[in-house]
Parts: structure tokens; sequence; C-alpha cells
């Protein structure tokens, strides 16, 4: 039965903490924990279970907060945290693979600052649900004031020299400042939910978002975007290098277990779509990338010396735990430097020092091998790291990407991109889109539209203003489709001319239309200030059409035929949708709108249904 327990553990502070205490255990035998999982926004892996708080509604509070501001002012916060860690941790144990996850646990840093607070319980808890250190992290909010960066290196220091990890939470939200996140190094950042909610439609919050991503990666630290709740937020994240993702989108926190924790399989659907350019760097990144042998950091620090003694060609060490994970590295340089000091290989040597590995270890970029060769690059140069960027796939260590082996790569990615893009806007080419859409079309999709856009009247302006103003209108068009399709992950590429393709797919019919449209209106009111005063004010310019007789011509406009194609088809070519396009097209130029839609019939030739327009 529910009680009010804010004012009964108030009241109690005169009875002693033996009585206190004895309340907060009904308190947190009433609680539950949700698991809400982490995901990687390429792959759908499953990286932990951020562990929630739920039902303590049932005790009488008012929110989880009153519920640990309470337990700090009776002074039993670290006495009930510590109930609270015991059975999150014997819950995440229970989960299939849990020694394979991590757990994200709400730290309330104030537990530090108690008289009762002793160091050493966690690693008990871990242990006796045969779980290792590094299983958890623990997660410092922003709410609480952490802009002391001197109070949040301790916290760091005081747990990392216990073998833990530590997040930062809700990032943005509150106190913290970035010289504190660079002093102390936290191993996670997580960006708080409302510069999430809408990035796709604010360029202010992808921005702060991106930046923070970048910094990041310079101090060698991931990035979680929290609350990503729609479809549309989810790929922003991922196209800005976020490097993992939580939120209603991938999963609901729930208290019941789930039956798998390899992969959330809606998320997996979705991060294999549109993976143009990803999956390109990815083959050329592992063309490059040294599989430099990795060592663990149980290692007897005495081995180090005979590792880089069979390896001379390696300036660096990767190391990783027992799961795989990258930890850092180990310089040859700082090793042999300590070991040529008085006494260094003595030291070595003693039993003392053999767990003493954390003394060599050096923070290291680490980046997921679908991370494009462009973020890598940033992060690299950001960093200004001299030892590379370590990469992993689903979060074990593959190899390391060294600087000449980076420039190499992006040397060669700039090549083979080259060989596919428009000289002029730079957007993919005819055997790029068509590369493309073989690969989107062969996978039945339950929405997919593809659209053909084509200048109005071009030919009469080009001849009258000159090809240098010609290309500055195609460039304008390019611009525009950037920001007019930005809201969903279309495919943009310029077929040649003024001819422009886009695919999009699990997208609705009148999204597509409405942003279609949307750039065909951006184009006609930003294509006027092209034109001198004088044709701007009569609406049209004299000139010769394509089959030489001057006329009248209106002010340039741009036309859109927008394919739909059957969800259950996957023998469709881009021929076939380009013979359909042509009909549509010519029926969009003759419409007060300019545009036009109408699927491809389930057939084995490309007929068009009535054509719909707008």
């Amino acid at each position: 039965m529910a009680f009010d327990a804010e004012d009964e553990l108030t009241a109690d502070r005169s009875e002693g903490p033996a009585i206190r205490l004895r309340n907060w255990k009904q308190i947190v035998e009433k609680v539950d924990f949700a698991f809400q999982p982490i995901v990687n926004p390429h792959t759908g892996h499953v990286f932990g279970y951020e562990a929630l708080l739920r039902r303590w509604e049932d005790s009488g509070f008012s929110s989880i907060q009153s519920l640990f501001d309470t337990a700090w002012e009776t002074g039993n916060l670290h006495g009930v945290d510590m109930m609270l860690r015991e059975k999150a941790i014997a819950k995440f144990a229970r989960l299939p693979e849990a020694r394979r996850l991590k757990l994200f646990y709400n730290f309330d840093s104030r537990v530090v600052r108690t008289r009762d607070y002793q160091p050493g319980r966690t690693a008990e808890l871990l242990r006796n649900a045969g779980l290792e250190r590094d299983t958890i992290f623990l997660e410092i909010s922003e709410r609480h004031d952490i802009s002391n960066a001197q109070y949040l290196q301790d916290i760091l220091l005081r747990y990392r020299s216990q073998g833990f990890k530590v997040a930062i939470d809700d990032y943005g939200s509150g106190f913290a400042q970035l010289r504190a996140l660079y002093e102390c190094e936290p191993d996670i950042i997580k960006i708080d939910r409302f510069f999430i909610d809408g990035i796709d439609r604010d360029r202010r919050k992808e921005l702060f978002v991106s930046q923070i991503t970048a910094f990041a990666h310079m101090i060698a630290a991931q990035v979680v975007a929290e609350g990503v709740e729609t479809r549309e937020e989810f790929l922003c994240c991922r196209r800005i290098g976020c490097d993992l993702v939580q939120g209603f989108f991938i999963a609901r926190p729930s208290v019941d277990l789930p039956e798998r924790t390899d992969i959330v399989p809606a998320i997996s659907g979705v991060s294999l779509e549109n993976r143009r350019g990803v999956e390109r760097d990815g083959d050329v990144l592992r063309s490059y990338l040294l599989e430099t042998p990795p060592i663990e950091n149980n290692i007897n620090p005495v081995e180090i010396l005979s590792y880089f003694q069979k390896n001379t060609d390696i300036a660096i060490a990767p190391v990783i735990n027992r799961q795989g994970e990258p930890l850092g590295v180990i310089r040859d340089s700082d090793f042999k430097a300590f070991i040529y000091t008085p006494f260094g290989r003595e030291l070595l040597q003693n039993p003392a020092n053999r767990t003493n590995i954390s003394r060599f270890l050096r923070r290291c970029p680490i980046a997921d091998i679908n991370t494009s060769l462009s973020e890598l690059l940033e992060t690299f140069v950001a960093a200004d790291s001299l030892d590379g960027v370590i990469l992993t796939e689903n979060g074990l260590y593959l190899g390391v990407l060294d600087q000449s082996a980076l420039l190499r790569a992006v040397n060669e990615r700039n090549t083979l991109n080259a060989r596919d893009e428009n000289p002029l806007t730079r957007l993919p080419g005819n055997s790029a889109i068509y590369r493309y859409a073989a690969n989107a079309l062969a996978k039945p999709r339950r929405r997919r539209f593809a659209v053909y856009f084509d200048f109005d009247n071009f030919k009469p302006f080009n001849d009258l203003y000159g090809f240098r103003q010609g290309d500055r209108a195609i460039l304008l068009f390019k611009d525009i489709l950037g920001k007019a399709l930005s809201q969903n992950d279309w495919f943009v590429g310029h077929i040649g001319g003024d001819d422009f393709f886009a695919y999009v797919q699990s997208i609705d019919f009148e999204d597509a239309v409405n942003a279609v449209q949307r750039a065909q209106y951006m184009f006609d009111e930003q294509i006027k200030s092209f034109y001198d005063a004088k044709t701007r004010d009569q609406g049209y310019l004299i000139g010769k059409g394509r089959n030489g007789e001057t006329s009248e011509f209106p002010l340039m406009t741009v036309s859109a035929a927008l394919v739909r194609i059957p969800p259950e088809r996957t023998d469709i070519t881009l021929d076939h949708i380009s013979i359909e396009a042509a009909k549509l097209k010519a029926v969009a130029k003759n419409s007060p709108t300019r545009f036009a839609s109408g699927h491809y019939d389930a057939t084995d030739t490309a007929t068009s249904t009535q054509p719909e327009v707008r």
C-alpha cells in the first residue's frame, strides 16, 4: 500500500538511520527497472540498455528526482543507490547475452559526497552477477552542476580507477561546460532530447549536434543521440555521425526482458537503406585497414616489450578488453622511454605492477567501420592524433587506420567519386544513378518513388545570358534540391544538362509530393533574380526555341514527373521508370502546376495509369 514517502522519510530523520533504511528497503522492493536499447545506427546492433526506474509513484513520490532528493536530504542516498544498483544489475544479468552488452545506470553524482560512501561495492555486485567491471556505464546527469571540472574529474578518476565507464547524460540541458568535458574526457556523451527533437527540420540543432559529435570524437568519446522518435531524426543523427541512438523510434522502455539482444530487427532494416556513399567508403576503408594485432588489458607489462620487439614496424599497440572492445593504445615511444629510465625494467617486473597497464594507456579516436571517410578525416584532423583512428565493427576491434592509410583511402575514394560525379554539380552522375537504382529497386519496399526534374524554357535563357549564367541556374537548383528534400533521406543525382533525378522510399506519397512541389516553388521564386529587371517585369523574354523560330518565352520553371513504383516488384529497372517518366513529363509541362504523377504498371511493358496532375 502506497504511503507518503517524502513526509515519512523526512520525519524518520530523528529515529536513527536503521529505521530510515528499513523504510527505504520497502520502497526499493516496490520499484522496478525498465530497459531501453541503445543501438548502432548503421547496423541496428544492440550496444547496451539503459536502466530506467519505474513504479516509484507506488511509494508516494511525485517524481524520480524527488526520490533521490529525499534520499539525499535524509542522509541515505548512498545506501538507497546501492540497493537500486543491485536490483538493476541483477535484472540486467538475466538478459540474453548479458556479458556482451553494456548497462547504462543513472548515477546521482552526490553519492560520492555522502559520509557512508564506500568504493568497491559496485565491483562486488557485478562480480556476483558474473559480469565484468566495464559492463556498466555510470551516467552522470548534467542536470546536477558538473561544470566544476575538478569535481567531475575526481568522479571520473575515482570510477575509472575501479575499471568502470562513465557517460555524461542530458548534455546541453544544464550546467556542463566544454572545459569540464575537455579536461575530464568521459567515455560517452548523451545529447539531450531537446536537440534531437525535430533535428531533421532545424538546421541550428543539426549544427549543434554535429559540432558536439566532432568534439566528442576529438577526445575519443562516443555520442548517443537520446530521444530519437522519428525515422527522419534517426537518419539525420546517423548522417551527422552519432555513434549510437536511443529513443521510441528504436524501442520503448519495457519492464519485460527482450527475447533477443543482438539487433533490433526493425532498425536493422532501416539501417540497411540508403547506404550508397557509406558502402563505398566501407569497401575502401577495409582495403587500407591495418590489421594491427591487439593486446589485452590484462597482459603482463613485461610482455608488452616482447610485443614491440616482435612487431618492429608497429608504433602503437591497440589495447582491448576481454570482449574485444578497444580501450586505447600504447605507444612504443612511451613504453620504451619508461623502460630506459633508472629501475624501469625492475618496476615492470615487480608483481605489484603487473596489472598497471593503465599507466601506458592513451585514449585514441574510435569509429565504426560504417563511418564515412569525410567524418573520419574530420575526426583525425580535429584530434591532431598521431596515433590514427581505431576502427570497430559492432563495437569490436577491427583494425587501425594511421595517417598514411587514411590519406590514401581518402584519395582513392575521391578518385572513384570523380568518375561518377557530374563535373558541374558534383552530384552522382549517370553511372552512379544506375548503380544506386539497381540496388534500390532490387529490394521490395512498401512505398518508393522516383522523380525526374526538367527545366522549362532553359535554352532561351542560356542563349540570352550565356552558359555561365546557365550553369549558375543549374547550381541554384542543385542547392534547392538539397534543402527541399532534406527532411527525408532522398537520393539526388544529376543526369546532365538541366535534367535531375531523385529517389526516396518508406515515406508517404503526400510527403513525397510536397517535397517535390516545394523544390519547384523555391526555384520559381529564386530564378527570377537571374533575369534583368525589364524581362522580370514583363514576365517573358524574346528568343529562339529548339525549332529555331523566334518567340516569347516565359521565365524559367521546373517540371517534375513522379513515378510510383509497385512495392512487390523487384525486376523493375531504371530504364523502365525513365520511359514512364518521359510520358509524365509531357503531361507535366502542359499543366499549370508543371507536376504529374503516375504508377508504373505491373506489366511487361511500361504503361501508365491515368496521370495525376496537381
